[in-house]
């Protein structure tokens, strides 16, 4: 009788699921009207991690969660107990406890034979691998309708469904000691963040991530960002114009991993530094059907962008070769001076010897492109840290002999990027000179 239920109830969710995902690829004048929704991120100086700031729960309190670009499920840290009225475990018979559980036999698999016990899950931490026990449960969340939206706001709150990391067997080492867990992100995963507001709210499954605070020119020190769900509009001031407009996003297609699934794969076919091309082996672009291995996605938890040890060679000599160039081309402007390697980076330069860019017009500045098969991501402004007065390097590391990913793109490159999963597409935006006025 259990299994007769469950089957009714599962069909029913698949069937609900279904619809919402037909929504996100309908034409956008069939979607209702919604206003997309907002969160702040805030960034732990530790870990250089990105943590989303949820209000949740009865009374509602605010919890950090790191950002998890591949995580199926989103989790919280239970172990010291989950205190709100609103919470409700999840019952092992539901399909949302299948779906958590992949792959499963049957309900008396998970539930033992009791169809009153709660949902049991394996909880992953993102940054050590580990993987802990806990219980699935669902609690209220509050959001925030974008101000910069002229449609209808969204009514709120809305319940969602969580992991409760009940053990205590050091599943938040490596996480930020501020954060209460994982935001799972992934674009495969019913159950995760993306999906799930997807459906509450009624809008299409996109997100986007504005990891650029205005009226900073210091990316390393940025101490957060927002997060937005359900599209555009994104608006950003101008000073030159000393007026906010709508970001002008260029797309490239998402690819997908057959071995990781959640996670953001892009076809980048080649790098270019100052139009120097890096010869780069290209079976380590391509991604390996059968081990997953190889090709290059995006990862905000990865501080500065990693590539394997033969492309990044290639690409600090990239480097090298541009700086001689500039040298003898340039010879009535300073001479741009190497200095001494600040780990973990490999090519560094004399601050005061670095072309810069001022409100005018850019002077050669240094510039990194990923080329796409149509079109080509020129990270500007981003391609340097500044590690230290008087040294500004190049912000890239070496991801070691034998990555799995041949190249990560981390969160010191990213200035703002669009994932449009019912398109199945990522739209990124080149920063524009007057955010930095």
């Amino acid at each position: 009788m259990a299994s007769s239920s469950f089957s009714i109830h599962f069909l029913l969710f698949l069937l609900f699921v279904f619809f919402s995902f037909s929504n996100a690829h309908t034409p956008t004048s069939t979607i209702p009207k919604h206003a997309n929704i907002v969160f702040d991120l805030e960034r732990d100086p530790s870990t250089l991690q990105y943590m989303i700031k949820i209000n949740q729960g009865t009374p509602v309190s605010e919890v950090k969660l790191v950002v998890d670009l591949g995580g199926k499920l989103s989790w919280l840290s239970c172990h010291k107990g989950y205190s709100s009225s609103s919470y409700r475990p999840v019952s092992c018979a539901s399909p949302q406890c299948a779906l958590a559980n992949k792959p499963v036999i049957s309900t008396r698999e998970l539930c033992n034979g009791i169809t009153k016990n709660a949902c049991c899950i394996y909880i992953n931490n993102p940054v050590t691998r580990s993987v802990g026990k806990g219980e699935l449960i669902s609690d209220l969340v509050n959001v925030k309708s974008n101000p910069d939206s002229q449609e209808t706001p969204v009514a709120s709150p809305r319940r969602c469904v969580f992991g409760c990391a009940s053990t205590t067997d050091n599943i938040s080492n490596g996480l930020a000691k501020t954060s209460k867990g994982v935001a799972g992100l992934g674009r495969s995963s019913a159950l995760s963040l993306v999906p799930q507001l997807a459906v509450a709210f009624r809008f299409s499954h996109i997100f986007a991530l504005d990891l650029h605070e205005p009226g900073t020119d210091d990316k390393l020190n940025e101490t957060g960002g927002k997060i937005y769900f359900g599209g555009g509009p994104y608006l950003h001031y101008m000073s030159d114009s000393e007026d906010f407009v709508d970001r002008v996003l260029t797309y490239t297609p998402l690819l997908i991993n057959p071995k990781s699934k959640e996670e953001y794969f892009v076809d980048v076919q080649s790098i270019k530094v100052h139009g120097i091309a890096v010869p780069i082996n290209k079976k380590l672009l391509s991604i390996n059907k059968k081990t997953g291995i190889g090709g290059t996605k995006i990862d905000i938890r990865i501080p500065f962008t990693t590539m394997e040890t033969s492309i990044y060679k290639a690409f600090t000599n990239a480097y090298t070769e541009w700086v001689e160039r500039h040298n003898a081309n340039f010879t009535t402007s300073l001479n741009i001076t190497r200095v001494a390697p600040v780990a973990p980076f490999a090519t560094c330069f004399n601050s005061s010897t670095v072309p810069m860019v001022n409100m005018f017009h850019r002077i050669e500045t240094p510039s990194v492109s990923f080329i796409f098969p149509k079109s080509v991501w020129k990270i500007v402004l981003f391609d340097l840290v500044r590690v230290s007065d008087g040294v500004d390097c190049v912000g890239f590391v070496d991801g070691g002999s034998k990555p799995t990913t041949s190249i990560v793109i981390g969160a010191r490159q990213i200035g703002f990027l669009e994932f449009d999963i019912s398109r199945s597409r990522l739209g990124f935006g080149e920063p524009y000179i007057y955010e930095f006025m």
